[in-house]
């Protein structure tokens, strides 16, 4: 009885970390990047999508801002003011996001390109050293958990109204069951007529998309990329602290030792000027994040904390939830980066340096003066980020939510 050969695993690539930010980024109208392997651009088709979705978000935007300052003239709608602006910086996050892509394209380009060819090769023995699957896995975990919790709040802000809508008509039977639009703004016609309305829905709908989709796909790039730098910084810890000393123990040992010396010093600088082009690349986006995020939470939480129904409260905390398990990421993945770049000074430590030549300790001890220097993520030159950050985070919105509650009061 014959039995069939075990077909060879694929190994994996530069790209099945890159699938998700870039399928988010063509549902905006945006090819984020190209690649050694794929120089695809962007066609016309994708060019239309990303102007008719900015156009739209721009105008919704400009009739939330007509809202909320027809509303501070005549002081009324305090608290539904208060939501709107809520509306008004996620989408000015979201379009800057997105455009910070367009800005910086050159300089995304060439850290992708970079990134692509540090990649671990084909080689199904040199990416279990490299434990890609591994990495892989934890990558798909948090950037489709990220991008489902990001699809939940889209969702239910954009069929919230309706639902609501369903359920007092032909549930509860009430009389009073009124349809509404998603978000609260003017309007450039009259809602009175079906058309009208169900275009202004429509319109409100896909504006809320695309800044969402603006805030998800910036930062699954970002984790999607942290994810591999952190893979390679723990590959070149493991291969400092297993390198067997040959001096001493066959001809021109010292000789090969220094070779593979100088390989992985190359290897630490490489990785050292690519978490600076990360820094450049995404600096911005880092720091909108934390300046949105934090009035976000203020607004929301100030909402939450004036009597609203259940319904409208329950909405809000998926909001809530949202904004903060994003700068937790941030600052967890940072963390981890920082972790990452210490281990290579404690790996110099670890390895068996004491059978080795002095000239090749004098060189370790440059790379372990090196690596205690940790690298993170910056928020441009405004802040360094690490799990301490979100504790700043924290204060800081509690402070905003006390300036709001006192103009309420």
């Amino acid at each position: 009885m014959t039995t069939k050969p075990k077909m060879p695993t694929a190994h994996i690539t530069f790209h099945d970390f890159m699938s998700l930010p870039v399928i988010f980024y063509h549902t905006l109208g945006i090819n984020p990047y190209e690649s050694v392997t794929n120089k695809e651009t962007s066609s016309r088709w994708l060019l239309a999508v990303f102007l008719f979705q900015v156009i739209n978000l721009n105008i919704t935007f400009v009739l939330e801002w007509c809202f909320v300052y027809i509303s501070y003239k005549n002081s009324e709608n305090f608290v539904e003011s208060c939501m709107v602006m809520g509306y008004i910086v996620f989408v000015i996050v979201g379009e800057l996001k997105m455009l910070t892509v367009w800005w910086q394209k050159s300089q995304l380009n060439e850290l992708m390109i970079e990134m692509e060819l540090i990649f671990p090769p084909s080689d199904p023995e040199k990416q279990r050293h490299y434990l890609v699957d591994r990495y892989l896995k934890r990558c798909r975990f948090f950037t489709k958990g990220f991008a489902c919790l990001y699809l939940v709040l889209i969702v239910t802000y954009n069929l919230f109204v309706l639902v609501q809508f369903l359920i007092r008509r032909f549930v509860l039977h009430s009389p009073t069951a009124v349809m509404a639009m998603p978000y609260t703004s003017v309007s450039p016609w009259s809602l009175d007529s079906k058309l009208g309305f169900c275009l202004m829905y429509t319109l409100q709908a896909i504006a809320g998309y695309t800044c969402t989709a603006g805030h998800a796909s910036s930062d699954i790039l970002i984790y999607a990329v942290l994810i591999q730098a952190i893979m390679h910084y723990d590959y070149l810890s493991r291969e400092l602290t297993g390198l067997q000393i040959q001096a001493g123990r066959v001809r021109d040992g010292y000789e090969q030792d220094l070779k593979i010396l100088q390989q992985l010093i190359a290897y630490h600088n490489k990785l050292l000027g690519l978490t600076e082009v990360i820094n450049k690349v995404f600096g911005l986006p880092l720091l909108l994040n934390f300046m949105a995020s934090s009035l976000m939470v203020c607004f929301v939480g100030f909402q939450m904390t004036i009597g609203l129904s259940v319904d409208i409260i329950c909405k809000l905390a998926v909001l809530l939830v949202a904004e903060m398990v994003q700068i937790y990421l941030i600052c967890y993945f940072s963390d981890l980066l920082i972790n990452a770049s210490l281990s290579v000074s404690d790996a110099v430590y670890n390895m068996n340096w004491i059978e080795a030549d002095k000239r090749f300790n004098k060189m370790l001890i440059i790379i372990a003066q090196r690596a205690q220097r940790p690298v993170c993520l910056r928020a441009t030159v405004f802040l360094d980020i690490s799990m301490q950050t979100m504790t700043m985070f924290l204060q800081m919105t509690y402070r905003f939510f006390c300036v709001i509650r006192t103009m309420y009061q």
